[in-house]
């Protein structure tokens, strides 16, 4: 396989997803609107001077690093704030990561006469691996993560001791991948184990440009962070996200969402039939040996509680080098070519059936055909809160196409000072929801009517009732101010809380 070759696949891949970011309607739904309202703020903030936007960054977010939300800023200076226009960001970082793994394959195997080709192999399955597909297409941080991650290998893989400039490069690869996730250390602590001897003479220097450059946020949310991480994948906040199954059976689980649905099951078994037929060819060599390293992950995150696929997106590139590595063990050519044509026909055509064929609920994870919905009327329920002056609107609905995040991302869009909150993460208790509609200052309530139980997340929407019960009874004393139609059947009652 030629490089050229691959060039074409990836090419493919990205205009696949450039045609998904320009055909969907559908709007931002929880993690990916938060970082969007973040990245308006920060914009908002840029346009009234640095020193604005350095206070708006020190204080973003506060458990989720942040440099996903910076990235979009030149985008927006050039078309505008838009739910449209941050994804683009993510496709990059997508087009970036599969020439990274082409660079890391030329690193992990140096000597090896069809490097070259262990390259374009793996750089293209690296651009049909379908949750990574998926992703490219939404702005969350994994995209830019694994680019991040993936460059990461190639430079620990290349780094020899009397290069002098290599820790330079190494830290500001560290403090980028701290600003982009608190667990980026984690995707490289193989390789950079194997490769610690090459390593050491370049660690000083790398701290010294990676702890200033991560300092510039988690100095001041650290302690923030370090809590929500823990409580994301082993505590409460991941148990929402679990089966509530023992250790073994989620660990079960993970490998089967991992092979299923991460890669699908056609690349699963397409990579499983090369690696055993190469298998048979001899020990691991060096190369192969660091691109384990690099799926090491998988076996922690598979005992986290958290059982939320997109945290194994940094490392799946590493499969795609050990698939790509094993295609090309054979001595016959035409083993080689038919090897690297199952792979290729395998991830080809999940990514043309979850692209533009199967609808998103019923797609393989972050994957799906674009909506060409573009859900309820967000924009009116906006307006209606912000009428008035209204700075702090609390809407007792958590649901894909409407809750607080997504309504905050909208009116962060618009320049409006107006932020929505919800009742509380998971909130389970009616009293807690009331006491922090006063924590939050909320000057606004929102009430959505017209969804069954059914239509909702449970475990996000368990203190609406209550809620809805204590301001009827006058317990919760608020004024009507407008009703607003969001689509058929589902209407929001917007109430002032000010002054009652």
């Amino acid at each position: 396989m030629k490089p050229r070759t691959a060039a074409f696949i990836v090419a493919s891949a990205l205009g696949a997803g450039a045609w998904h970011i320009l055909s969907n309607a559908s709007p931002p739904a929880f993690d990916d609107a938060w970082y969007l309202e973040t990245s308006f703020r920060l914009f908002q903030a840029l346009k009234r001077g640095l020193p604005d936007l350095a206070a708006e960054y020190a204080s973003s977010f506060r458990i989720k690093a942040p440099l996903l939300s910076v990235l979009p800023l030149p985008l927006y200076a050039l078309f505008g704030p838009g739910e449209r226009v941050a994804p683009w960001i993510s496709l990059a970082a997508f087009g970036a990561a599969c020439a990274s793994v082409f660079g890391a394959a030329r690193a992990l195997w140096p000597a090896h006469p069809r490097r070259d080709q262990i390259a374009s192999l793996a750089a293209s399955l690296t651009a049909l691996i379908p949750l990574l597909n998926g992703l490219s297409r939404i702005f969350l941080v994994e995209s830019v993560l694994t680019a991040l991650v993936a460059e990461s290998v190639r430079r620990v893989a290349a780094a020899r001791r009397a290069e002098k400039s290599e820790g330079l490069r190494l830290g500001a690869l560290l403090g980028f991948g701290l600003l982009a996730k608190i667990l980026f250390p984690l995707y490289l602590a193989g390789p950079v184990w194997l490769r610690r001897q090459e390593l050491r003479p370049h660690l000083a220097t790398a701290l010294l440009v990676s702890f200033p450059l991560a300092a510039t946020w988690y100095a001041f949310n650290l302690p923030f962070i370090l809590g929500f991480a823990w409580s994301a994948g082993f505590g409460r906040i991941g148990a929402d996200y679990s089966s509530g199954a023992g250790a073994a059976s989620r660990a079960l689980g993970f490998f089967v969402s991992l092979f299923g649905g991460a890669l699908s099951w056609p690349l699963t078994a397409a990579g499983a039939l090369v690696g055993a037929a190469a298998a048979r060819r001899g020990r691991l060599d060096d190369g192969s040996r660091m691109a384990l390293a690099w799926a090491a992950p998988f076996a922690l995150l598979a005992l986290g509680v958290n059982q939320e696929i997109r945290f194994a997106a940094p490392a799946l590139p590493a499969l795609a080098l050990l698939a790509a590595r094993a295609a090309m063990s054979f001595d016959s050519k035409r083993a080689r070519i038919a090897s690297a044509g199952v792979l290729l026909a395998a991830g080809a055509a999940v990514l043309v059936e979850q692209t533009f064929l199967v609808p998103a609920d019923k797609a393989l994870p972050w994957c799906g055909a674009p909506s060409t919905h573009a859900g309820w009327d967000r924009g009116a329920l906006v307006d209606a809160a912000a009428a008035d002056g209204g700075t702090v609107a609390a809407i007792a609905l958590e649901h894909r196409l409407l809750n607080a995040n997504n309504l905050s991302s909208l009116a962060a869009a618009r320049g409006l000072g107006l932020r929505f909150v919800s009742l509380g993460y998971a909130q389970t208790s009616v009293e807690a929801a009331l006491i922090r509609l006063k924590d939050k200052d909320a000057d606004r309530l929102i009430l959505v009517t017209g969804l069954s139980d059914a239509e909702l997340p449970a475990f996000l929407n368990r203190a609406n009732a209550g809620v809805a019960a204590a301001l009827s009874s006058g317990r919760l004393p608020a004024r009507l101010r407008a009703r607003v139609r969001l689509t058929d059947g589902v209407e929001a009652a917007v109430y002032d809380l000010r002054g009652m």
